[in-house]
């Protein structure tokens, strides 16, 4: 998995800011740095900046980089589509 930062969609963007806003219930699922797949259900708490790169902050206190993310709820991130859950049974 590359280390570089990539910025993410902005559609997608604007989707996390709206739902971090509602302080919201999510289930989220993606990449570690060292490409471990991790789902959590957690609340969103904040968006944040460092380094040039952008991050997802749980109220758990886990952060997650933007461009690891590949599904927040039942939706892919852009990138990903439904093919790439299809072995996803466990929800």
């Amino acid at each position: 998995m590359s280390t570089t930062y990539k910025p993410i969609d902005a559609g997608f963007h604007e989707e996390l800011k709206e739902l971090v806003a509602k302080r919201a219930p999510a289930r989220i699922q993606f990449f570690s740095d060292i490409r471990e797949f991790f789902t959590r259900h957690a609340t969103l708490k904040e968006l944040l900046i460092r380094d040039e790169e952008e991050y997802l902050v749980l109220t758990s206190g886990e952060e997650i980089r933007l461009d690891r993310i590949v599904r927040l709820d039942d939706r892919p991130a852009p990138g990903y589509d439904e093919a790439f859950f299809k072995c996803d049974i466990g929800r």
